[in-house]
């Protein structure tokens, strides 16, 4: 990646041009850089979904939402001065949320939520594990599962110095996936009957243990590889009744991608959400911020000040 002068953009029919204030760095950004992510863009492109700043421009059709508006949206090269983004996808960033903090919605937050609330169907009470509980999409999936309604919550991390960070998130149970008893500590903790859904983006060789700690009937969704490799399945699927599903936010109806992005700026704005911001960088250093994701070196959101 490199940092280029190029026009401005100029907005079309039901489009915005948003002055970019903070871009929201993800996993699926380096994984376009890497070519090994689902529905890639063509090359060269500008990465970077996720963009909070000020409306400055509207296409002739748009009457809403205001120049000069706050807002965070999902867009399509979002590590720039200036990204468009449709108008009808555009939300408002509330009162007492910082750009940075709204960042965190239309991509780590919403698949967060849509994780927990769409895809594994939490119900009241049911025991929720967040493999990669430091991360982006992980810091937050272990808050709103308490949010929505879980009875126990359990975080994992390969570091053991990220275990405090977890607990600190509200995790009732943190475990260190390196060591060779976690499937038992899980176990344990949930007196041997396991948990209802887990929430994996790291699959692997993390996979076979984690359906080991499922309950019957219990759901895996899985929404990423870390581990660099694919989930095997195992024979227990048919033994224990267990379902496993993939999740993708970038194909979800807009309906219900602004349905979870309001309600994880709402749960900002009302102090019940916690936006970890430890990792900033220049629009310039994009490239920093990725290799110090992909070296583990992160936890919360990471981000590029414009």
């Amino acid at each position: 990646m490199r940092l280029e002068e190029t026009a401005v953009p100029s907005p079309g029919a039901g489009e915005v041009l948003i002055k970019v204030a903070v871009a929201g760095v993800n996993l699926s950004d380096l994984g376009q850089r890497r070519g090994d992510y689902p529905n890639l863009v063509p090359l060269p492109t500008t990465l970077g979904s996720e963009v909070a700043g000020i409306i400055v421009g509207r296409g002739a059709d748009v009457t809403a939402p205001n120049e000069g508006e706050r807002v965070v949206a999902l867009v399509q090269g979002g590590y720039a001065e200036y990204a468009l983004a449709p108008a009808a996808q555009v939300m408002s960033i509330p009162e007492g949320v910082s750009s940075a903090q709204a960042t965190v919605a239309p991509i780590q937050g919403e698949t967060a939520y849509l994780l927990l609330d769409k895809a594994a169907r939490l119900q009241e009470g049911e025991r929720v594990l967040v493999h990669a509980a430091a991360g982006g999409v992980g810091s937050l999936a272990v808050q709103l599962a308490r949010l929505l309604g879980a009875g126990m919550v359990i975080g994992t991390v390969r570091d053991a110095e990220k275990l405090g960070y977890i607990r600190e998130l509200g995790a009732d149970i943190a475990v260190n996936t390196s060591d060779a008893n976690w499937v038992n500590q899980v176990m344990a903790a949930t007196k041997g009957q396991g948990v209802d859904i887990v929430i994996d983006a790291v699959g692997g060789p993390l996979t076979q243990p984690t359906i080991a700690c499922l309950a019957p009937f219990g759901r895996l969704v899985v929404f990423g590889a870390l581990s660099g490799a694919v989930p095997i399945v195992p024979p227990m699927l048919i033994a224990k009744c267990l379902s496993i599903s993939g999740y993708n936010t970038l194909i979800q109806p807009p309906a219900d991608q602004l349905r979870a992005g309001r309600a994880i700026l709402e749960y900002i704005a009302k102090s019940q959400l916690r936006v970890t911001l430890e990792h900033s960088y220049a629009l310039a250093d994009a490239a920093a911020a990725h290799q110090a994701i992909e070296a583990g070196r992160t936890q919360g959101k990471v981000v590029l000040t414009v």
